[in-house]
């Protein structure tokens, strides 16, 4: 009676917290990509990126153009399977939760 099993579900953004992140004037750039564990799940991933403003940049808005949201896109989906498919599940959600993965994609797309 003190052991219990659980098993992973999901994890998923609120629905205020992703309106907070969205803004206008900014490129959002999505991607998903379905990875499997080193562990056999099949997992889906998706990120959500959006464009930053320079630090001495004049104008209002920092869009990206459409061949650099490409490059952005497959960058984020390339780091997204080496990251989740050379893990098992377990793993997987303790990257997850520090949002490891997202700043070693933050740091890749400069």
């Amino acid at each position: 009676g003190r052991n219990c099993l659980t098993d992973f579900h999901g994890l998923t953004l609120t629905r205020d917290k992703l309106n907070s992140l969205v803004r206008k004037w900014h490129t959002m750039i999505e991607a998903h990509v379905d990875v499997k564990t080193t562990d056999g799940y099949v997992v889906r991933l998706f990120v959500i990126a959006f464009t930053k403003r320079r630090q001495d940049q004049v104008k209002t808005n920092c869009y990206a153009q459409t061949a650099q949201i490409r490059k952005i896109r497959k960058k984020m989906v390339e780091i997204m399977t080496k990251e989740a498919g050379t893990v098992q599940l377990r793993d997987l959600v303790k990257k997850l939760i520090p949002e490891s993965i997202g700043k070693e994609i933050e740091k890749q797309t400069q």
